[in-house]
């Protein structure tokens, strides 16, 4: 049953009758219905408080992340397959304030708080159901549904949101606070809307010239 719940919200991702950001719209609301509906309450998703300590928790995690990503990962990636990832999907928001702002308000509410719900709240859940206690697991399976949406981006932007989604796994897995990992997924796309924003995407095929 476990199994079958974390299909059927996947699926929802590539359902014809909503599109960005609505589908995450929908796809939390299923997630709240379903724990609601499993276990009585919403505990299982670690709505937890964030205080002095978890802000700390998050600026070292974010500084971490980004620097890491973007300065070793993406260029290595890159490198690797020999090619950058593609994001011109993003180009639309260059030069355009008014674009920027619906798509970061958009980018919260789907990719921040919406995937962190079913990718780390609502499959940890689930898969802890199935595979127990094997948390490297959980952390691996729950990545690997994490980059599949993201194929429009070529080998290496998939690639990249696998490491991305093994490294938000780790932080769920560490401080299983649902609320620390939708605030660093949140900052980390913040700056690179922004990037897109001033035309700034290269920055990240450029760093190739590096290695």
């Amino acid at each position: 049953m476990a199994l079958l719940l974390l299909a059927i919200t996947f699926s929802l991702i590539y359902n014809p009758l909503t599109k960005f950001p609505y589908t995450f719209c929908v796809i939390t609301a299923v997630i709240l219905l379903f724990t609601y509906l499993q276990e009585g309450n919403l505990k299982n998703l670690n709505f937890k408080k964030i205080g002095g300590p978890e802000v700390k928790i998050i600026l070292i995690c974010y500084l971490i992340f980004e620097l890491s990503m973007d300065f070793i990962f993406q260029p290595l990636v890159s490198k690797i397959f020999n090619e950058p990832a593609d994001y011109s999907t993003f180009k639309v928001i260059e030069g355009n304030p008014g674009m920027y702002f619906k798509w970061l308000f958009n980018m919260w509410i789907s990719a921040a708080i919406g995937e962190e719900l079913l990718f780390r709240g609502f499959a940890f859940s689930q898969l802890k159901k199935v595979f127990g206690g094997k948390k490297i697991l959980l952390v691996v399976l729950s990545a690997v549904m994490f980059s599949l949406p993201h194929l429009y981006q070529g080998i290496s932007g998939l690639m990249m949101t696998f490491l991305f989604g093994l490294a938000f796994g780790l932080i769920y897995l560490k401080f299983k606070n649902i609320w620390i990992n939708i605030i660093v997924h949140g900052l980390i796309d913040t700056v690179f809307l922004t990037l897109s924003y001033y035309g700034l995407t290269d920055f990240y095929s450029g760093l190739n010239m590096v290695l």
